[in-house]
């Protein structure tokens, strides 16, 4: 009874502490719905009739204050789960993410964290294995770290890699392409890209070594 009552006060507290002045009451003019968004858009939470909407709201206040504390004031717990994730994501604390007992807030907590940090080792929290793997592509991108792409599928690892070797015109990286013909391609892009013709020489297709040759010949 005295942990509700303590919870009744706190909320109260933190609700009127970011309520607009009541002296004039912008919303008393509207009804149903139109009044709770009202109240929601002015962060008068306490006044919101409809108990999702004020959760809403709540969870709001609590990204505003950066508060995890005050998620606990939410009632329904898949807002309250979203209030967590807000709450992680503002604070840049993964720890918060471990805590969720929802798996698609906490998934998409660890994935936010992941790639705001660019922070591979938060991948392996992710628990559906397609989110994970798309962290890790993510993440490689952003750092053009080819090593990451090992994590992905065959065709994923190749597009993955092409995509940083062009990034970083880093010729060596083609050659961690599995298929010759990507390698090829690979280093006929950086030649284009960086003007340098001697890079043709490396490439071995005959087709696409002409091409890489041609493109660097010029008109009479």
């Amino acid at each position: 009874m005295k942990t509700a009552i303590i919870l009744l006060i706190t909320l109260t507290l933190l609700l009127t502490s970011c309520t607009v002045d009541t002296t004039e009451d912008l919303c008393s003019d509207f009804e149903g719905a139109q009044k709770d968004d009202c109240y929601f858009e002015a962060n008068q939470c306490s006044k919101v009739e409809n108990e999702l909407i004020r959760d809403s709201c709540v969870a709001n206040l609590a990204e505003t204050k950066e508060d995890l504390a005050v998620c606990d004031l939410i009632n329904d717990e898949k807002v309250k789960f979203s209030c967590m994730h807000k709450v992680a994501v503002v604070t840049n604390n993964q720890e918060i993410c471990l805590d969720i007992q929802d798996d698609y807030w906490q998934d998409n907590c660890n994935f936010k964290l992941a790639v705001n940090n660019n922070e591979n080792e938060f991948c392996p929290y992710i628990i559906k294995a397609e989110k994970q793997l798309e962290c890790r592509n993510e993440i490689a991108l952003a750092t053009n770290d080819p090593l990451l792409c090992e994590y992905l599928g065959a065709v994923e690892r190749e597009r993955c890699i092409y995509q940083i070797a062009k990034a970083s015109l880093n010729v060596e990286t083609c050659d961690m392409l599995a298929q010759g013909i990507n390698k090829d391609s690979c280093k006929l892009k950086i030649a284009k890209l960086t003007n340098n013709e001697e890079l043709c020489e490396e490439i071995s297709f005959d087709m696409i070594k002409e091409d890489c040759k041609q493109n660097f010949q010029t008109e009479i």
